[in-house]
């Protein structure tokens, strides 16, 4: 549940509250549905200048979610594995440096939208969005966090098309010492494409592969319980500017030996009011 307050003038201030799932809590934990708030910011306008202060989105995925378009599917293979929070604490900046490039800075807590600073800590980012007269679009982020002394980097990039009859876009990703261990450095691409065959019906697909890296001494990936592919393909159609369905088959396959590839078809519903 989110609202958005825009009052005249140059300030305006959005509040997001979402409902947790069981699965994210703590081993042993009692199972529960809880409430946090994923954004609460206040933002300040003014020509070609943007400031959000508060919790914000950190720009890390959002640009590709809105390129695909079908967030309501399921997270990012890097909201997965962790690689940086979708919104934390602190400072964002965003300046329009012509009609086609886009900066962004922001500086953060680091520790995520539900957590409370609890080091000396904070994470730095810049990212460039690029979007080109011939439909096609370009981002680069890279960001940097030094939790409990251990440095970590994050860096991204993405490519996407999009015109009236189909859409592509690929994107790659690298993170160094993800849970704060050395040479714990994972990584991964994805791909997402779109058939429209009218205004509101189109054929879509995504492709996921997620690997860490095989750490010197060791015979397999240091984290391959989480190593995957993951492949989704189905049909979307757009009842109303209200609500939006898609049907769809899901594959996810595993590296892990002794775990077993899942097949399975979803029907999600997207609702907007």
């Amino acid at each position: 549940m989110g609202y958005n307050y825009t009052p005249e003038g140059n300030f305006s201030a959005m509040i997001i509250l979402n409902l947790g799932n069981p699965e994210d809590l703590a081993a042993g934990s009692v199972p529960k549905r809880y409430a946090y708030f994923r954004e609460a910011s206040v933002k300040y306008t003014k020509d070609r200048l943007t400031l959000n202060l508060g919790i914000v989105n950190t720009r890390f995925e959002d640009f590709q979610q809105g390129f695909w378009g079908k967030r309501y599917l399921g997270p990012e293979y890097q909201a997965i594995y962790g690689y940086c929070s979708v919104a934390d604490l602190g400072v964002v900046i965003d300046y329009q440096l012509n009609d086609f490039i886009k900066l962004n800075f922001s500086l953060l807590n680091g520790e995520g939208y539900t957590n409370v600073q609890v080091d000396n800590s904070l994470r730095t980012a810049i990212g460039i969005i690029i979007n080109t007269p011939n439909n096609a679009v370009f981002k680069i982020y890279g960001d940097i966090n030094k939790p409990g002394g251990i440095c970590q980097t994050t860096l991204l990039a993405f490519a996407g098309f999009k015109n009236d009859r189909f859409s592509f876009g690929a994107e790659a990703s690298y993170k160094s010492n993800l849970d704060s261990l050395y040479g714990h450095n994972v990584w991964g691409i994805s791909g997402t494409g779109s058939i429209f065959l009218n205004e509101k019906s189109e054929l879509f697909g995504r492709y996921d592969y997620t690997a860490s890296v095989v750490l010197p001494g060791d015979d397999i990936q240091w984290d391959h319980g989480k190593d995957e592919t993951y492949f989704v393909a189905g049909i979307q159609h757009i009842f109303s500017n209200n609500l939006k369905m898609a049907l769809n088959y899901r594959r996810t396959n595993p590296y892990e030996s002794g775990k077993q590839t899942t097949n399975a078809i979803y029907l999600n519903a997207a609702f907007r009011f």
